[in-house]
C-alpha cells in the first residue's frame, strides 16, 4: 500500500472516531453541568461510558490498529445523513419542544419507516411499524421513568 493510501485511510479511521471522542466530551460536560446532579446519575455514568469507549476508539485509529473498513465512504454517508439529520432534530428542538416520549415515538418511527425496505404503501406493514413504535415505547417508559425514575423533558403533549 502507498503511503498516499494509507494516509487517507488512516485518516478515514481517525476523523470519525475524534468527531465521536468531541461529542462524547460535550455529552459529559453537559451531563455534568447542572444545578441539581441527583436527576442525572444515570445519564452522567451513560456519558462517561460513552466517553471512555470514544477515546479507545480515537487512541486505536491514531495507532492504525482500527482497519476493520475503509471508513466513512460517501455513499454511505448519504445513506445516515437523513438519519443524522432526523436525530439532530430529535435531540435540539423536538424533544425539549412535544416532550420526550411523544417526540421519541415521532423519532422511532420515522427512522423505523425510513430504513424499512418493506413497502410504504401497505397497511400490514404500517400495522406492524406501529406496534413495534408502541412496544419500544412501552419498554423506554419502563425503563426511564417506573425502573430509573429518570426525569425526562415534559413539552406540549407529554
Amino acid at each position: 500500500m502507498s503511503d498516499g493510501a494509507q494516509s487517507a485511510g488512516r485518516r478515514q479511521q481517525v476523523v470519525p472516531a475524534g468527531i465521536l471522542l468531541l461529542l462524547a466530551l460535550w455529552v459529559t460536560y453537559v451531563s455534568f453541568d447542572v444545578s441539581d446532579p441527583q436527576p442525572y446519575l444515570f445519564p452522567r455514568l451513560i456519558a462517561l461510558a460513552m466517553l471512555g469507549l470514544a477515546a479507545l476508539a480515537f487512541l486505536r485509529a491514531l495507532r492504525g490498529r482500527d482497519r476493520t473498513s475503509s471508513g466513512l465512504d460517501p455513499k454511505l454517508l448519504r445513506e445516515i445523513a437523513p438519519g443524522l439529520a432526523l436525530m439532530a432534530l430529535y435531540i435540539f428542538l423536538a424533544a425539549e419542544w412535544l416532550g420526550f416520549y411523544a417526540a421519541s415515538t415521532l423519532a422511532f418511527l420515522a427512522l423505523y419507516s425510513l430504513y424499512d425496505p418493506a413497502s410504504h404503501a401497505a397497511p400490514r406493514v404500517w400495522a406492524r411499524r406501529l406496534a413495534v413504535t408502541a412496544g419500544f415505547m412501552l419498554v423506554l417508559y419502563g425503563v426511564f421513568a417506573l425502573l430509573l425514575r429518570v426525569q425526562t423533558p415534559r413539552g406540549l403533549l407529554f
